[in-house]
């Protein structure tokens, strides 16, 4: 699924309901992160952690330092509010925050629009893979790089 820009009011209303999920998990959303994933949620395309740094710089009289973004990043990261591409590093917002899912992430070379695509048959190959294997996943990232189909 692509994820659509989105209107300052969906974005509003997405991240009371995540500090409502995270105030239910005991989970505190502080202002920083909630700063750092607005900044996501309205990024037209994957960003990295250093224009994020700058974005929060001059939005704020306050020095930030880079350590406290990357642990709010890690935050986002951890909770599923947030993917991070490895050939880029840059970080977008999950299109379906509230539900836990593996992924595969289309990655266009021509604009840089990401696509997340989401079927129960990505973690289905990755459950076989791992039981045949007898091998125990930490962490994984589907990425495919192409050409958008607005690209073509």
């Amino acid at each position: 699924m692509c994820m659509p820009q989105m209107t300052v009011e969906q974005i509003e209303s997405q991240i009371a309901q995540i500090k409502q999920d995270c105030q239910a998990q005991g989970l505190r959303f502080t202002a920083l992160r909630e700063q750092v994933y607005r900044l996501i949620l309205l990024a037209a395309h994957p960003i990295g952690a250093y224009e994020l740094l700058d974005l929060l710089q001059s939005a704020s009289e306050k020095v930030v330092a880079p350590p406290t973004v990357y642990r709010s990043l890690e935050f986002l990261l951890r909770h599923g509010l947030v993917h991070q591409l490895n050939s880029s590093k840059a970080f977008f917002a999950c299109s379906q925050p509230t539900d836990r899912h593996v992924a595969a992430f289309l990655v266009c070379r021509c604009c840089g629009e990401v696509q997340e695509f989401s079927h129960p048959s990505i973690q289905t190959m990755l459950t076989e893979v791992e039981q045949s294997t007898n091998f125990a996943t930490q962490s994984s990232i589907i990425e495919l790089s192409g050409v958008c189909q607005r690209c073509q």
